[in-house]
């Protein structure tokens, strides 16, 4: 039996198990790739410790270049005038130290993160999250189907380079971080440095930058696994031959309500709904969006890897 005939044998036979339905919506809620979202939390979170580390080691010499200005600048007499004339003949010096502390921890984080393997712990974060979602698309099909799929069909050369391109733009994701966190910890320090702050408020407004640096790191993460997940969803819906999905949010307090409003509601893979004003995506590929997207099988066109 040819593979054409095979298909349209395998279409006739779901239709009658089916009642002569052409459509069948899912009968089975996939899970999200919890454990790959929880992998790649702990791959920034040991990336960020490594900043930290860079970071508290130059901290001692960051304070005494502070101190020692501080010390220029105190007058036992109170003279204002005095004060000023020693800060700014000073200023051009302590800048420069600033600037040639900044690029020597810039240099040391960069040599650090060398050693981080974070190309392999990406890859290993994809691989993870491939294997769950396609986990839970055989589960889908095989309780709404009764059908079993080959094992080894998702692992082809398609999904092989998406996963390479994710890993890539990931890698690059990532290592602008401390590069970012970096240049606003020097921008603090600068602006704190000429609105006359003392060290003690510096060296917490540094530590409050490297928590919102560490918590964005976590938002990409999870970002990130959605997005991966959407996209090998996307690919496996229309390699089956299906057109058409319902929205299915995430029933929580965090489900944005423009996503809400999509919910239960039928839309086509050719044409993504609108999500906000002017911005159109399908489940998954918004920022920070966890919704799914519900197979509804066309039993006319179904095309499985059985």
């Amino acid at each position: 039996m040819d593979d054409e005939a095979r298909k349209r044998l395998i279409r006739s036979r779901l239709k009658q198990q089916n009642g002569g339905k052409k459509e069948i919506a899912v009968r089975y809620q996939s899970k999200y790739p919890d454990s790959a979202q929880r992998e790649y939390i702990r791959l920034v979170d040991q990336y960020m410790a490594v900043e930290k580390q860079v970071i508290l080691r130059y901290m001692p010499e960051l304070k005494k270049i502070l101190w020692e200005d501080q010390q220029y600048n105190t007058d036992a007499s109170g003279n204002d005038k005095k004060r000023k004339t020693r800060r700014f003949a000073i200023l051009e010096g302590i800048l420069s130290q600033l600037k040639e502390l900044f690029e020597r921890m810039l240099k040391e984080m960069e040599s650090t993160f060398g050693l981080f393997g974070l190309k392999k712990m990406l890859e290993s974060v994809a691989a993870l999250n491939l294997k769950l979602t396609v986990r839970e698309w055989k589960k889908t099909v095989n309780r709404t189907l009764g059908l079993n799929l080959l094992d080894d069909y998702y692992s082809g050369s398609f999904y092989q380079d998406m996963l390479e391109t994710w890993v890539s733009d990931n890698v690059d994701l990532i290592r602008t971080i401390p590069h970012e966190s970096l240049r606003k910890m020097k921008e603090i320090v600068y602006q704190a440095y000429m609105d006359g702050k003392p060290t003690t408020y510096i060296v917490k407004e540094i530590q409050r930058q490297y928590g919102r640096d560490k918590r964005h790191a976590r938002l990409i993460a999870r970002d990130q696994v959605a997005k991966l997940n959407a996209a090998i969803t996307q690919r496996q819906q229309t390699d089956a031959g299906i057109r058409r999905y319902r929205w299915s949010d995430s029933r929580d307090e965090r489900v944005r309500d423009s996503h809400k409003k999509l919910n239960g509601r039928i839309f086509r893979w050719d044409d993504p709904p609108e999500t906000d004003a002017g911005r159109r995506c399908h489940p998954g590929q918004d920022y920070q969006c966890r919704c799914c997207a519900l197979a509804i099988f066309d039993l006319d066109n179904i095309d499985l890897p059985v």
